[in-house]
């Protein structure tokens, strides 16, 4: 699949340049929906930003495969509409956001789907320094084919998410304390995915922050997380970790958080021995047996890993703006017979304005996964693009992408080159 849009991006003023909405790459795991601060339009107190993408492209590998390469032609259709009412004094506020995408093939009608994100944030400000944030939504996703966990299936495989996200965050003079809780039960539609994917996650952690200087802040948190899946139940977990590490107050060149740690997920069931097949024709299976048989996972002995996560913005100029995230992490996969994966890898993204009207977008990312079923994969990705805004409400962009994966197992190897033009209105 290619990546037309960005997901991440929230108007034009985020970063001086035109950027693109939408949910051509859904969203696995949710973010708290922001404000969209253009003047948009008024109906009383309700403020509405509706926007439109389209985009063309042009691919060389449509299944991401490492033979038998397809080329193929697709247009995204991406519309949206935020709405955003101030209360309390402008203190308290909420904010309603619908994003959806249609990806339309030439020649492989498979791979076409529809995307659609939507959710409810309820931001309030309390006297004291307290500050509680609530979102809920629904995601109506997919796996993009040659994803860490594509199904490699004829059609794509299609999945919803209903999540809740929760965060309360209470500030004073020398520091302050955060807690944040997720919920999310997933489903998969199709392709016989549901028996082995299906599940509900709860997790939460909480960080305390000492103040060493008025723009560094010291860390230390704890993070638990349960998962209980439906029916692959050899795979229900419960993980718990602790944390450190560093936060930098928002000002105008740096900003970000970066926190190192260990994990230590635990299986809430013994694994299975993996048998050889009979060689005659088997008496009636057990449960053991018929998990095997049924393509499920598994489990797996406990895991404990070293964790990173980091999010620093860097804006050395008002010209130019510099992203980076490290990141190591203990994924759970529930696909081809794997129960866990290692995701240790970087992301970088950076924006160049020339003009008010005309800049540079570039990005590059990196990720080796292990899984725990002997395959080890090696993903690159970069992109670079022009954008072009002709007016206020209405640009444009052009964009190269390159994908590559190496892995163990030779299935899963590809590269591929893409090429997109887009547009957008954002009223």
């Amino acid at each position: 699949m290619v990546f037309p849009f960005n997901v991440w991006a929230q108007s034009f003023t985020d970063t001086g340049i035109f950027s693109f909405t939408g949910s051509h790459n859904p969203l696995r795991r949710p973010i708290f929906r922001e404000f969209l601060p253009e003047k948009g339009l008024k109906v009383g107190r309700v403020q509405l930003h509706p926007f439109v993408g389209v985009a063309e492209i042009l691919t060389d590998n449509a299944f991401r495969t490492n033979t038998q390469r397809r080329s193929d032609t697709l247009t995204t259709i991406a519309p949206g509409i935020q709405a955003y009412v101030p209360f309390g004094g402008g203190k308290h506020s909420f904010l309603l956001d619908y994003r959806a995408a249609q990806l339309l093939y030439r020649k492989f009608t498979q791979n076409n789907v529809f995307a659609q994100h939507v959710v409810g944030h309820a931001s309030f400000n309390f006297p004291g320094g307290l500050k509680i944030d609530l979102q809920g939504g629904n995601v109506d996703g997919f796996d993009p084919r040659g994803s860490n966990l594509d199904s490699r299936n004829k059609n794509i495989t299609k999945w919803r998410t209903t999540n809740f996200l929760g965060q309360a965050r209470l500030s004073g003079p020398r520091g302050s304390i955060r807690l944040r809780t997720r919920y999310a039960r997933r489903h998969y539609k199709n392709n016989g995915q549901d028996a082995s994917r299906d599940r509900t996650n709860a997790k939460a952690d909480l960080t305390g922050f000492l103040n060493v200087t008025q723009a560094i802040s010291g860390l230390l948190g704890e993070s638990i997380s349960n998962n209980d899946y439906d029916e692959n139940k050899q795979i229900d977990s419960f993980s718990y970790g602790f944390f450190t590490g560093l936060a930098l107050a928002p000002n105008r060149r740096l900003s970000g958080e970066v926190r190192v740690g260990v994990t230590i997920l635990n299986f809430d069931r013994a694994p299975i021995e993996a048998v050889d097949p009979a060689p005659v024709p088997p008496a009636p299976l057990d449960k053991g047996n018929r998990l095997l048989n049924e393509g499920l996972s598994l489990g797996g002995k406990q895991q404990r890993r070293f964790t990173l996560r980091g999010n620093i913005n860097w804006r050395p100029t008002t010209q130019r703006s510099i992203n980076v995230r490290p990141f190591r992490l203990i994924r759970q996969s529930g696909v081809a017979n794997t129960s866990t994966f290692v995701q240790t890898g970087v992301s970088l993204q950076g924006s160049q304005k020339f003009t008010n009207r005309f800049g540079l977008r570039a990005g590059f990312r990196y990720s080796n996964n292990k899984f725990s079923a002997s395959r080890t994969d090696n993903r690159f990705r970069w992109n670079i693009g022009l954008n072009y805004r002709t007016v206020q409400w209405l640009g444009f962009m052009v964009n190269y992408y390159f994908a590559k994966r190496t892995s163990t197992d030779s299935q899963f190897k590809f590269y591929s080159n893409t090429i997109s033009v887009s547009a957008q209105a954002f009223f």
